[in-house]
């Protein structure tokens, strides 16, 4: 079989028209930050957490009879929760352009008292106690004083700030999407609807 002595030069010219075809093809981009609206930025469905760790201490009397001498010290490790539900963000607008973002106030969990995790000494000898005999009196006694000492380490969570440092955290969060799509210009404030109160849950 005998090929044309153009044919190198037939193959050339299909070999550019083919490049030319793929080349002039639409090509779909994902778009990239900038060409998001502020609204897809600010449509964040998540919870914003902040969270401390304290150590709940406190004295067992013998039989659980607080005029009865001192029989055991108790160390519980104690997380409180500060979060900030930001399916509750709110978006006001002039002219169609965003000017205010209003962010929801932060709000506190129910303390998780880590029962597993405390630690019981005796003041006999100040030493950890190794056996369980105390140990069932500890859970009584949480169980029966549980209320109190839960509002107890909100007070102190609160007394740490922690309502402001989520607020804080969240609203320099969200200021940086925004400087991201070139929205300096809008206003982030939080609800005026409600104190910074915990949430009993």
């Amino acid at each position: 079989m005998s090929f044309p002595k153009n044919f190198p030069a037939i193959v050339f010219v299909c070999i550019i028209a083919l490049a030319a075809f793929f080349y002039s093809r639409p090509t779909s981009y994902l778009p990239s930050p900038q060409q998001l609206t502020i609204e897809q930025i600010l449509s964040i469905k998540e919870l914003h957490l902040v969270k401390h760790v304290y150590q709940d201490l406190f004295f067992m009397h013998k039989k659980n009879y607080h005029n009865k001498p001192i029989r055991a010290i108790v160390q519980v490790p104690v997380t409180v929760t500060a979060y900030i539900n930001l399916k509750e963000i709110k978006i006001l607008y002039k002219n169609d352009s965003v000017k205010q973002v209003i962010l929801p106030h932060a709000r506190l969990t129910n303390p998780n008292f880590h029962i597993d995790q405390m630690i019981v000494r005796e003041t006999r000898a100040l030493q950890i106690h190794v056996g369980h005999d105390l140990y069932p009196m500890v859970v009584q006694y949480l169980g029966a004083s549980m209320g109190e000492r839960m509002e107890a380490m909100r007070k102190v969570a609160e007394d740490n700030r922690i309502l402001a440092q989520a607020e804080t955290e969240v609203r320099e969060y969200v200021e940086m999407l925004l400087k991201a799509v070139g929205r300096n210009d809008v206003r982030v404030s939080f609800t005026e609807e409600g104190a910074k109160t915990s949430a009993k849950e």
